[in-house]
């Protein structure tokens, strides 16, 4: 888990623990074995038919309202599951034979119904979880008219139970403006750390450019102002540094210790090349981008005997990513980089003879 994770609302909730799916599995298991009981009358067809639409519906409503990390629950599936938690409760409690005398069965889908709904409130849905609760006390209601009782008799249990939301909906407005706070502080701590991380690669990068400068630059130095006199080598040498660091300003995505030997080696055998990076800034490219686009300028380079090699990194929104073009005198061959499927690859572009 990241950072960026630890400081969701459902995180620090707990609802992404496996205690709380234990818990939710064992609650539509007892569900499920109390459903099943033998009630004091059969029941027909069409109610083992309810019964399944009731108990897919509850352990649909159970699935959804612990789903995603967006804090607060999305408005479609806020009202998946009002809807189906709702409508659950009411086919199962149709599904219930005329006789049943056992509030126990009866019950079994209203405990399930009221966790969904504490959830709900949970996630931010306390109005929607207190108004499927309403529809569940008239659902209650008629359900007791139809079936012998009262008013009364049907909405009792039906209070007595919604009236565990309260628990819930205080919680839910005590406690979630200081985890949203918490979530805020810990959301800036991520990235000042982030930023700190950053500002010391920087440093350290810069530093051991420094020093590799300098244990290139001063050996130079030191003969110029012993007044020594340069021969070829020393010349030679003297250019691949200057073309070093000119590299590693106007080519910096070019640049890194396998193509610094490889310009070098070309250099040495008489090819101009000139490397250049055009992007907007640092970052348009991965580090497996960089890797491709090094190795196909190293074989390149390695492969030409004579001649000219321009390698460039175009800006972001071209058709290709990079263009190396080979100049000689009998042609000019050209290869280009693109990007298929999320990853670089180089390909042939066209030969022109030279006339």
């Amino acid at each position: 888990m990241t950072a960026a994770d630890t400081v969701r609302i459902p995180v620090m909730f707990g609802l992404r623990t496996r205690r709380l799916r234990v818990m939710l599995l064992v609650l539509l298991g007892v569900y499920t074995i109390t459903r099943m009981t033998a009630f004091a009358e059969p029941r027909h067809g069409w109610q083992w038919l309810l019964e399944a639409v009731g108990a897919l519906a509850l352990g649909a409503s159970v699935f959804l309202v612990v789903l995603g990390d967006a804090d607060p629950l999305p408005p479609v599936v806020t009202s998946a599951v009002a809807a189906l938690a709702a409508g659950g409760l009411g086919a199962s409690w149709w599904a219930t034979p005329s006789g049943a005398g056992q509030w126990v069965q009866p019950g079994a889908p209203l405990v399930v119904f009221a966790v969904v709904a504490g959830l709900l409130s949970l996630r931010g849905r306390s109005r929607t979880a207190w108004g499927s609760s309403v529809v569940a006390v008239v659902m209650a209601a008629v359900w007791s008219l139809q079936h012998g009782g009262t008013l009364v008799a049907g909405g009792q249990l039906t209070l007595r139970i919604a009236v565990s939301l309260l628990p819930s909906t205080l919680m839910a407005v005590l406690i979630r403006p200081m985890l949203q706070l918490t979530a805020v502080l810990e959301a800036r701590r991520a990235q000042t750390m982030h930023a700190m991380a950053v500002t010391s690669a920087t440093v350290s990068e810069r530093a051991d450019q420094l020093e590799q400068f300098d244990a290139d630059v001063r050996p130079f130095v030191q003969r110029v102002a012993d007044g020594a006199v340069f021969d070829e080598e020393s010349a030679a040498r003297a250019r691949l540094l200057e073309e070093d660091l000119r590299d590693s300003v106007r080519g910096r995505g070019w640049h890194s210790g396998l193509t610094r030997e490889s310009l070098a080696d070309a250099r040495l055998r008489g090819i101009a090349v000139r490397v250049f990076d055009d992007t907007l800034a640092d970052g348009a490219l991965t580090p497996e981008d960089l890797i491709v686009l090094r190795r196909g300028l190293a074989g390149v380079l390695a492969s030409v005997e004579r001649g000219a090699v321009t390698a460039r990194i175009l800006p972001p929104g071209r058709d290709y990513v990079a263009v190396i073009t080979t100049v000689t005198a009998d042609s000019v061959e050209r290869i280009v980089c693109s990007r298929d499927d999320g990853a670089l690859g180089w390909t042939a572009g066209d030969v022109v003879a030279s006339a």
